[in-house]
Parts: C-alpha cells; structure tokens; sequence
C-alpha cells in the first residue's frame, strides 16, 4: 500500500527551472507528506525565494467550516468527481464533520457534518480547552483505495468512544466495514490493561504502515490515569479488534502527544516518542516515559522487543519528568540514509527541554545512548522550559548539505530564536555523523508549528511555519524563509487585512502543494501566488 501517489523523494533531487515542463502534481496524504515525518515537498515548481514576497504572494482564499481544524489539510490533486477532475483539500474539524474544498477557489465540494456527536468540554473533563472535542488529529489518506481514515470522540449513552471511519475520497460516504471502536486489550510483561477511552486523548496524526492503519494516544493532561497508546487496525478486516501496545499500563504516563504522532521507515519499521510518567523498562518492567521506542509491524500487529536496541531514555529521564519536560514534544524524524556513515541510519528528535537528540535508529542505545544532543532552546539553569514543541523538518540541499530545521518557543543559548538550522556532517576520518547550527532567526517566534519546507529539487528551498501567537493586532501569521540563508521571505502580519489570518491551530503544519499554502485555523485558509504574479519570472 502506497501513501503517495508521486512519491516526493523518489524522482530525484535535481535542479529545474522555467524552461522545464512541470513535475506531476503533487499530493499530501498524510501529516508531514511521509511517514518519516521530513515535512519535504521536492517537487514545488512555483513558489520560490524569487517569487514569494510582499508584492507577489498572498491571501487567496479562506473558507470558515463547522468548527475549528486542529489537524493539517491533506491534499489529493486531479482527483475524480463525476466528469471532472480537481485538486482537493481534505479537512476535519473539532465537531466530527470532514469536508472536501477545490483547492483553486475553497468551494465545498462535499461534506459530512458531525459523523457522530462530539464531546462538550464537560464531557471532555481537561487537557484542551475547546468548547467541543471531536477530530483533534490529521487524518490520513490511501491513494490506492480513494480511501480517508479519521478518528473522531463521541458518546454512545454515558460511554465515551473513539471512532474510526473511512470515507470514499470521491463522495465522503462511509465504507463497508466501517466505522470501528478502538477497543481491546494490551498484553505486557507484568500483566494486561483495557483501553479506556475517557482517560487518553487522540491528537497524534494517523498513519498507515502496509496494511495497518495507525491511531496513537496520549493523556488528557496531566490529571492520572493517562497513558500512551498504539492502536493498529488491519485495514483488510476491519471488523477485528485492533492491536493494541500501551507504553504505560500499570501507572500514569509515558502519552504519545506530538501532533505528528508516529513515524515510519519504508519497510515498516515505527518509532514513537512519549511524553512524561513512568519510566523502569531497565529494570524490567512495561512503562516508557520519556523515551523514544521502536515497534516493528509484523502480520500478527506490533512488536516490541524491550531490547536496548529499541528503545532510547535519557539519562536525566527524573528530572526532565520533575519539570514536565516532555522529551514527546515532537515527533522523531526518520532522516534519509547516510552512505559511507558509521551509522547511516539516523533519528531527530527534540523535547520541551530544549535539546535536540541524533540516533542511530538500528540500534537506539537504552539511557543515554545518542549518537549526539545539544541545548539549542532554553536555559538549562531554567525550572521549567517549553523549548520544542513542533517536529522538525528536513531539506537536503544538494552542495550547501542536509538540513534540519527546529523551530522553538524560548531563546537558546547560542542567541537561538524562533528556528534553527542544522546541518548533519559525515566525518570522513571516523564515518561518524554529527550536526551544527548553520543559521538561526533574529527573531523570537511566539508557538511557532511544524515547519515544513518546499523545494525544486535540491533548490530553491523555503521553509513555512505559522507563529500562532504573540501578534498584537492580527493574531497568526504565515511565515517563510529561505531554507540555506534563514532570511525572511514573507510574513502575512506585514502586508495588513489582505492577508489576514486570524487563527491557526498550535500543533500543525502547513501544507505547501503545487503553488499553494494551505493553513489549518477556523477552517482553511489558502495563500498563494497573487493572480498578477502567477507566472515565473
């Protein structure tokens, strides 16, 4: 099972220009674009550093829904309605209805409106604060069945649930077999745990790994029980009971939180990073907070060896649970391979402390066994610090190198603010794998998302990320910068009401597809090259 229909990484990274007919549309199926989570689109043939500014670029369009949109859009293009094929935006919102817009003008092209009731936020009891709790996850398409998974929160009676539906792409009518209840029980080593839906929270984007689609939970807040949890449903029979792994089940913690929710290598190895709780796995037993773990999917479900190959901690695990530093901020990054590398294949990761984390993915190393970690958010003299909270980005330059991108919510000790970039190194001497910091904003970015970065090729690179707070007179702001220097591009706050954005949602990313940036707030907003400007200089 595919997740792409034009694979982003797969055709190669080499440099295009006006005179070269344009790539095939691209599409965005799930969070991030891949399931190694990169936030890399390499095929933008329109929006580069030349064109994306004031003058040029801007509002296009915004389109208000039922509610607010707490996930990412998805993008599906020359997708087919009756005669007709258009480009799609797929959106879900806090009330349990799902609508599919023309990406050109925002025009519904259909919707399902609350596939069941949401939750009021005295039902909800804690850890959001909305005024209705349905979708709060990005949902996640199958190009090869026109098929959309989304989990939402209802209630049947006085019972809570989690649902999943699949929805046809072309009609948003429910399919057979669905929707389904995450239920069941996970087996440990020490004993067994129901899941209980009152007690988690469903913010981790979905995903599909071969055959199983992929729900991740964490708590509602702080306030016990809550726990992590993988729910696995086997999209061939979804009638079964999911397969259930829990990083938690005899004690409070450990919640799978990030918005990004789990990553995944092409041959379906998954990785998952948790939030603060409980942590003895070394000593034997079943919880794994503060921790990187890596589940393997088998034909029977997950699999999790408790190996020190499978799991990372740091060693400060106490204090970062002390100061609820949770190292799952951020979801990891499975980052392309490495060749001539000692371990050619690494892992990003970075937490509410501040630090940024390198792994070897092959083997994660148990307590305190990266590859590399460094402060580049926060004070480490601080209490309590809030420094990533957004997963990470990656853009392989070509010549000026592999980067990544961090973007975080305190200044850093190295006057790091609003985003830094990385680049990984490879030493020819040792084949150890290392990174730095290449450049760094001047300016503090209040909430910044996920960022994501659009390229041709190995080229012409921008980086997106939306400030979600800390405007004074127009709330959130889209903002661009170019990928190799960090000089800024465009900002929305700069160009007054015409490119207003009034809301976007904390934990998400834009969405950069063929020509247009697609903000998930109270509904989509699209901005893009303005109709003046749509042709390449």
């Amino acid at each position: 099972m595919s997740l792409l229909v034009v694979a982003l990484f797969g055709c190669g990274h080499s440099q295009m220009s006006a005179s070269v007919p344009a790539s095939p549309p691209v599409h965005c199926l799930t969070f991030h674009y891949d399931n190694a989570r990169l936030g890399w689109n390499s095929h933008e043939t329109q929006l580069m550093p030349a064109t994306v500014n004031a003058k040029n670029f801007g509002k296009l369009w915004n389109q208000e829904l039922d509610g607010s949109v707490p996930g990412s859009p998805l993008v599906v293009s020359n997708l087919a309605l009756g005669t007709q094929q258009r480009d799609v935006v797929f959106a879900a919102t806090e009330r349990n209805s799902v609508y599919a817009l023309e990406a050109a003008t925002g025009n519904l092209l259909w919707v399902r409106r609350e596939l069941a009731p949401p939750l009021s936020d005295a039902e909800f009891t804690g850890g959001w604060g909305a005024s209705v709790h349905g979708v709060l996850s990005t949902p996640v398409i199958d190009a090869a069945t026109h098929t959309l998974y989304v989990c939402g929160l209802t209630r049947r009676g006085l019972r809570q649930h989690h649902l999943v539906w699949a929805l046809d792409l072309a009609t948003g009518k429910t399919k057979s077999g669905w929707p389904q209840i995450v239920r069941g029980v996970y087996r440990g080593k020490t004993g067994t745990k129901d899941f209980i839906t009152g007690e988690v929270m469903q913010r981790g984007a979905l995903s599909l790994v071969g055959n199983w689609l992929l729900v991740p939970f964490g708590g509602r807040g702080d306030a016990p029980p809550w726990r992590g949890w993988v729910a696995a449903f086997d999209t061939r029979r979804p009638q079964a009971t999911p397969q259930l792994f829990c990083t938690c089940p005899f004690a409070d913690g450990a919640g799978i939180w990030s918005a990004g929710g789990l990553s995944a290598t092409a041959s379906g190895d998954i990785f998952g990073v948790t939030g603060n709780g409980e942590y003895d796995l070394p000593r034997g037993g079943d919880h794994l907070g503060q921790s990187v773990f890596h589940l393997r999917s088998t034909a029977s479900g997950l699999r999790f060896t408790r190996t020190r190959a499978d799991y990372f901690t740091p060693a400060n695990y106490q204090h970062l649970n002390d100061e609820d530093e949770d190292l799952g901020g951020a979801s990891a990054l499975v980052l392309p391979d490495m060749p001539g590398a000692k371990t050619p294949h690494l892992l990003f990761t970075g937490g509410k402390d501040g630090l940024g984390y390198l792994l070897n993915r092959d083997h994660l190393g148990s307590v305190g066994g990266q590859l590399q970690k460094l402060r580049l958010f926060g004070d480490d003299k601080a209490v309590y610090n809030e420094g990533i909270r957004a997963t990470a980005a990656y853009f392989d330059a070509g010549d000026k190198g592999r980067l990544i991108f961090v973007a975080g919510d305190q200044p850093g000790p190295q006057e790091h603010k609003g985003m830094v970039a990385l680049r990984l190194r490879r030493d020819a001497a040792t084949g150890k794998v290392h990174f730095d910091p290449v450049w760094t904003l001047k300016e503090v970015l209040e909430r910044p998302t996920t960022p994501v970065v659009s390229s041709q090729g190995n080229h012409n690179g921008i980086v997106w990320t939306v400030e979600t707070e800390g405007q004074q007179k127009l709330g959130a702001a889209l903002r661009a910068y170019d990928a190799v220097s960090g000089l800024p591009l465009y900002n929305s706050d700069s160009s007054g009401l015409a490119d207003h954005l009034d809301y976007a949602s904390r934990f998400v990313s834009p969405t950069v597809v063929n020509g247009r940036v697609f903000v998930s707030g109270n509904g989509i907003t699209c901005y893009g090259l303005l109709p003046a400007a749509s042709v390449q200089k």
